[in-house]
């Protein structure tokens, strides 16, 4: 009897050992994360190395810095192509809780069009390749007005090309 207990005791053990040492994580020094419980947020946590309870804890990594290149960005006025722009913006991430990659860069990106629009709308597409100071001056407004809600740093924010596209009449 104990011949095939002790076999079968030692790879249960095993098994258990391997998955205990699978539930360590390593954060890397350029990334932070978040830890889960039971699927709600419970705590951000730094770079180093990490356990997870088991069939408990979920971890999120995440880069801290992050860069948002938006090439060739059409913004419309009633439907109609009138510009296009091309801008790099970085930000670091200041509040782990509220923050959602997917979601700052697709907010961001609408943010920055919705405010294209309405300098163009205002001052209208003539010279915008010369109104860059003017319009990265909004487009650096705009953003940090929208800090504390993202949970986010604005870093830096460079307007790379803007550029009038001439109506089709």
């Amino acid at each position: 009897m104990f011949e095939t207990i002790y076999p079968a005791s030692i790879v249960i053990f095993a098994l258990l050992l391997l998955y205990l040492l699978s539930r360590f994580k390593l954060i890397p020094q350029s990334k932070t994360g978040l830890i889960e419980r039971y699927g709600m947020y419970y705590k951000p946590i730094s770079p180093g190395i990490h356990f997870l309870v088991p069939f408990v804890d979920k971890m999120v990594v995440f880069d801290v810095k992050k860069v948002l290149n938006l090439n060739r960005e059409i913004v419309e006025i009633q439907g109609e192509p009138r510009a296009s722009l091309s801008l790099q913006v970085s930000y670091k991430v200041i509040d782990e809780k509220d923050y959602h990659e997917k979601n700052v860069d697709q907010f961001m990106r609408s943010l920055l069009i919705d405010v294209a629009r309405e300098y163009i709308e205002n001052y209208g597409t003539s010279g915008i390749s010369q109104q860059k100071i003017a319009l990265t001056t909004r487009f650096k407004g705009a953003i940090l007005n929208k800090v504390v809600d993202w949970g986010i740093e604005l870093s830096e924010i460079d307007l790379l090309m803007a550029m009038e596209i001439p109506s089709q009449q």
